[in-house]
């Protein structure tokens, strides 16, 4: 979802350059809509499952762009006919037409992507536009009726590694600070999510729990909120897409790879010598010491920066 939500940046770069460009993406069915209604994309192929990527085998592109380099998405590219293009660093390198120049470790995935383009010509935009989302105003309207417009704080817990996810009983610490300050608090998770919200629930008297929301419910929930309290995921992308200030209790991953793109935001991080990592697994304790290390006090600190 991430991976998807990042790449409208330099796509709407690209067609402010290039408007006649037709660019068509592949994706998961399930995170098709994180493209829903963007004019920047001509058409969304959605693969519901491995073997439905057989129908790429009719279509003719003039380049094909891998952005990812894995397996999947190397034998997505090959099925269709054109110009494959990947990076210096891809495995299987002689399958590709062209290759882009590896950058530096720890550059932001939006400019990494943007540099990809800047190698194939794109050459007038000079810093990256923020993410995209269109306003869905069905679901708009269905949010600011669930929320009956009072000032909320939507506050996410889930993500999808261990090492990325704060622990619940903190966030509800964050939340029940927030609700002193006037704010109603919009619980929300993805699928599999669901006892991490009830965990924060049980101690957040009067929190809206809202779950099994679609995308373009999700984003529009964030696009009325006042902030978005989350951990490193998909939902703090939909975030940035939206144009809501985001605070993020950070983990494993790369910080600088991934943090929000765009908005206002607080990245709440402590020093290890051993991040980033894979994040599959703490390699250096029997529990992820980088998340568990951050305190309540320092993302309600942040939290409460930027309601100011």
């Amino acid at each position: 979802m991430g991976d998807c939500l990042l790449l409208t940046s330099p796509v709407r770069a690209l067609k402010e350059e290039f408007p006649d460009f037709r660019i068509s993406v592949v994706v998961e069915s399930r995170f098709a809509a994180c493209f829903d209604g963007n004019p920047d994309f001509a058409e969304v192929i959605s693969l519901k499952k491995k073997s439905s990527a057989a129908r790429l085998t009719t279509r003719r592109f003039k380049a094909i762009i891998n952005l990812h380099g894995g397996p999947t998405s190397l034998a997505y590219s090959c099925l269709a006919w054109g110009s494959r293009i990947g990076t210096e660093q891809y495995r299987y390198r002689a399958l590709y037409n062209g290759l882009v120049p590896a950058l530096e470790p720890h550059t932001h995935s939006v400019d990494t992507t943007m540099s990809t383009f800047r190698w194939l010509g794109l050459q007038r935009t000079k810093e990256a536009p923020p993410l995209r989302y269109e306003v869905h105003v069905r679901e708009a309207e269905k949010m600011r009726a669930t929320m009956r417009d009072r000032p909320y704080v939507v506050v996410h817990p889930g993500a999808l590694l261990a090492t990325k996810r704060w622990e619940t009983g903190r966030f509800a610490q964050v939340a029940q600070s927030l609700q002193a300050d006037g704010f109603t608090i919009a619980l929300t998770g993805g699928p599999g999510e669901e006892s991490l919200v009830i965990d924060v629930a049980r101690n957040v008297p009067g929190a809206s729990i809202l779950l099994g929301l679609t995308i373009p419910e999700l984003a529009e929930l964030i696009r009325g909120a006042r902030l978005y309290i989350g951990n490193d995921s998909g939902p703090m992308h939909l975030a940035s897409a939206v144009g809501t200030g985001i605070v993020v209790p950070w983990g494993s991953s790369d910080s600088s790879a991934w943090h929000p793109w765009g908005v206002p935001n607080r990245v709440v991080q402590n020093p290890f010598e051993c991040n980033p990592c894979p994040g599959y697994r703490c390699l250096v304790a029997d529990t992820p010491l980088c998340i568990e290390s951050v305190a309540v006090d320092q993302v309600t600190a942040a939290a409460k920066e930027l309601l100011k």
